[in-house]
């Protein structure tokens, strides 16, 4: 089979509005230790007697059409890993990998956004305390928006489901058999193709030669070595809804990420933290952060706000901020000075100290970086010509924010 291409020309002939509606929405089909649950009473696709066709020319034609989407919606379920905790997920993808939707477990709804190779959730109390998620900050995550690993997502849309990563990932996992059958898929006449691997299928619509529906065991994006299972409903978007998507990820990033959080660490003291006075009085606090879980990923901003305190003098306050990279630590300290002059020597007993700890994000710099990807991205999406560069820059598909810079600006707490 040749390579999949782009086609850079205008986009003629789609009907991404007709093609949604003709998917339906998502069946459970309970394939045999896939991990997706299934009722007896779920729809099947039903076999038609129609003879077979040729599988490859249906599989060049569909990843063609596919790989030159500016957008597209999936609707399934998807788990992180191979008979991993089962989500409804609802994702609309550009060709870039700019991405916006919603994820559901347990009865749990969280939103997802993903630009420049950063996936954000907001969601309820519940959903983090079911991800198992602790740190200094959670129980300011309620409702806001946080930072979050693909493990936390449960896929990374970025690198797996933009049209061109997708079409590639297809493409290389190639055909299982020569012939493609006839199914009635959702009341959609359809071709089942099957792919290599154990339980790994696509449907193409016999009509328009678009894909209807994945069914992949492990949707691995380019460079990874492993990724999520899947079962996703697929439909084209047309550029105006493109459009759409790339006018909500910018007014979410300019707007409503300046006070987001970040849950991809876990963020603890290591050991207890050290406090000083001297005279003045001038206090100092110092103390050393880890990341204390077995499954960190990425860069955290860590900020320390500390407030001295004493009945007489009152209250002063000092901070310090840095980068937390992932199985590492970080040393923070900060001073602040009371600077009481008085004619005899003053001596101040009992000044209390306490230290909070907290994450951010997104520095200013790497909002405003995320903002000219999204801008940037959004040009070439409409003008046709993207070279799916979210996903092609992420090469590990467990973390998709390693880039993170340390500058360490934590302002917009």
């Amino acid at each position: 089979m040749a390579p999949v291409t782009r086609n850079r020309g205008h986009r003629g002939g789609r009907s991404g509005r007709l093609a949604l509606a003709a998917v339906g929405t998502i069946t459970a089909l309970g394939l045999a230790g896939c991990g997706f649950g299934g009722d007896a009473e779920d729809e099947q696709p039903t076999e038609e007697t129609a003879e077979p066709v040729d599988a490859a020319p249906l599989l060049e034609e569909a990843l063609t059409a596919l790989a030159d989407y500016p957008a597209l919606t999936a609707d399934g379920q998807v788990a992180p890993t191979v008979g991993g905790d089962v989500q409804e997920t609802t994702l609309t993808v550009a060709d870039g990998g700019a991405s916006n939707g919603t994820v559901r477990a347990n009865g749990v709804e969280a939103e997802m956004i993903a630009a420049d190779n950063k996936i954000f959730l907001r969601a309820g109390e519940e959903f983090w305390l079911d991800k198992g998620v602790f740190g200094p900050d959670s129980d300011q995550f309620d409702g806001t928006w946080v930072r979050s690993s693909t493990a936390q997502a449960g896929i990374n849309p970025q690198n797996t489901l933009a049209p061109p990563a997708l079409a590639a990932i297809l493409e290389e996992l190639g055909l299982e058999g020569d012939e493609a059958v006839e199914e009635n898929l959702d009341d959609t006449r359809a071709y089942k193709l099957d792919l290599n691997g154990e339980r790994n299928q696509m449907w193409v619509d016999a009509e328009t030669s678009q894909i209807l529906r994945i069914e992949i065991e492990e949707l691995v994006p380019e460079g990874g070595e492993t990724g999520p299972q899947v079962r996703l409903d697929l439909a084209p978007v047309d550029d105006a809804a493109a459009e759409e998507l790339y006018t909500s990820l910018a007014t979410t990033t300019e707007e409503e990420l300046t006070s987001s959080r970040d849950a991809r660490i876990e963020v603890s003291w290591d050991g207890q933290p050290a406090m000083e006075c001297d005279d003045g009085p001038h206090c100092t606090w110092s103390g050393t952060v880890r990341d204390a879980g077995a499954s960190g990923s990425g860069t955290v901003l860590v900020r320390m706000d500390v407030t001295f305190s004493q009945e007489e003098i009152g209250d002063e306050e000092c901070s310090d901020n840095g980068a937390l990279e992932a199985g590492g630590t970080l040393d923070l300290a900060c001073d602040a000075n009371y600077n009481i002059v008085t004619s005899e020597p003053q001596t101040y007993e009992d000044i209390q100290g306490e230290a909070r700890l907290s994450t951010l994000g997104l520095s200013s710099d790497q909002q405003e970086e995320m903002l000219a990807a999204i801008a940037e991205q959004r040009e070439a999406t409409l003008a046709g010509d993207s070279e799916d560069e979210e996903g092609a820059e992420d090469t590990d598909a467990t973390d998709e924010g390693t880039e993170d810079e340390t500058e360490g600006e934590t302002e917009g707490e």
